[in-house]
């Protein structure tokens, strides 16, 4: 069923009776992985403390352009090094003192970072990428900034820029912040220090981002985040160093492209990728952050939390896990702890439904790709309750050996079904056959 909220829609399952707003949940990796793939030359290079140095000029680079970019990568130096000490003159310094709009947004951009708490801050430019012309004097380059945020970033995390510099008195001085935002592969959302005012608030393992004004609200998410965070780590066996949650007002702090079932989707694990080789042509995910819908995220709960924290905990394991474990996982997780804490018959309630309209029809585990084809939004329910009977029968110790080793391998039909047969010896038929007469754990 879906909800209206704000005038936008948003997916509901139908059924959602802790007041989570009717919201729908999706996992979410290849909104964030342009930088990875689809380039020849799609090198970046780091110099001593992650910053970015220039390769050396060849025949193939004119001397020009050698010696703009190696200015540059100075101006970008001394502006990470002026926002890790909170300088701000010295970071605004690097800006074009003519352009007050730029100006005053790269301004709020420092207030926004320094807020977060950095451990570690640093730009890296894409040295594959060949400036671009941008007016009359302007040269556009493509910039990784490297993130990581004290207590809850398990490593840094990279995402991407477009800046355009130009020569003013004889230095080189940022002109414009989105030279490269028409370019397919920027994606069309924005980070949370990029859309305004934000405000912060930490709990143990956790930091909420909100707009400017909505201190409860990110309040309200820190205690929800800290109640949720022991009962992901009990089901999915694997400790996290913290959890980003962004809940913003804007709709750009959200990819339309995050959807589910053709919907938006009412929150996303959005993996960190961060770069393994001083190079930065490889990376990997070291964890994920939350992003809450803006239309959901004044009724966004503990319930919608566990869903997505489930995913943010197994998310290093790899993303070849089949989506009815992913999916199925997460729902098992959000359940479960609404059994825990009172709602026992509305969640057997459901149970029951899905076993006598959907599980009837089941025929194969919910295939990936087309995850709603055959079930619509139930495609959630039929998944949880493979995953809740794979646990009542075998135990989370086996679900999540199975997962890992899905996580990591092929998503080869065949190679799923002998991983079934490794770790509960049955096949997927067999499986489907037993859930048939699945009544719910005793």
């Amino acid at each position: 069923m879906d909800a209206e909220q704000g005038g936008a829609e948003v997916a509901g399952r139908g059924w959602v009776f802790w007041g989570a707003g009717g919201v729908a949940l999706a996992v979410v990796v290849a909104s964030v992985t342009w930088f990875v793939a689809g380039r020849e030359e799609p090198g970046l290079r780091a110099g001593d403390g992650g910053v970015s140095v220039t390769p050396t000029a060849t025949a193939s680079v004119p001397d020009a352009e050698a010696q703009m970019l190696t200015a540059i990568d100075g101006v970008l130096k001394t502006r990470a090094s002026a926002l890790l000490a909170g300088r701000l003159p010295q970071y605004l310094q690097s800006v074009d003192s003519g352009n007050a709009k730029l100006l005053q947004r790269d301004k709020q951009v420092f207030a926004n970072l320094r807020k977060l708490g950095l451990r570690q801050f640093s730009y890296a430019r894409e040295t594959g990428f060949v400036p671009e012309k941008q007016g009359a004097d302007g040269w556009a380059i493509r910039l990784m900034m490297v993130v990581q945020i004290a207590g809850i970033d398990a490593a840094p995390r990279a995402t991407p820029l477009g800046y355009t510099f130009a020569q003013r008195g004889g230095r080189w001085v940022l002109t414009a912040d989105d030279g490269l935002a028409k370019e397919a592969d920027r994606g069309t959302y924005r980070e949370p220090w990029d859309l305004g005012e934000i405000e912060v608030a930490r709990g143990p393992g956790v930091l909420v981002v909100v707009p400017a004004g909505e201190a409860a609200n990110a309040r309200r998410l820190v205690k929800a985040a800290v109640e949720v965070r022991p009962a992901v780590q009990a089901a999915t066996r694997r400790a996290q160093a913290g959890i980003l949650v962004i809940a913003m007002a804007d709709r750009k702090s959200m990819d339309p492209e995050w959807a589910t079932g053709g919907h938006p989707a009412g929150a996303v694990a959005v993996p960190n990728l961060t770069p393994v080789d001083a190079a930065m042509t490889d990376f990997k995910i070291t964890g994920s952050r939350v992003v809450i819908n803006p239309e959901g995220r004044k009724e966004a709960d503990r319930m919608l939390l566990a869903h997505e924290f489930t995913h943010v905990a197994v998310s290093q394991l790899g993303q070849n896990a089949p989506t009815w474990l992913v999916e199925g996982f997460a729902e098992y997780v959000e359940l479960h702890l609404a059994e825990e804490t009172g709602n026992y018959d509305e969640v057997d309630d459901r149970r029951q439904e899905l076993l006598a309209d959907s599980v009837p029809s089941l025929v194969v585990l919910p295939i990936d790709g087309v995850f709603h084809g055959d079930y619509d939004e139930e495609s959630y329910g039929v998944s949880w309750l493979i995953v809740e009977y794979l646990v009542t029968k075998y135990g989370l110790a086996k679900v999540n050996a199975l997962y890992a080793e899905l996580a990591k391998g092929s998503d080869d039909p065949a190679v799923r079904e002998q991983a079934l047969v490794k770790h509960f010896k049955v096949s997927e038929a067999a499986l489907v056959a037993a859930l048939k007469k699945y009544t719910g754990p005793e």
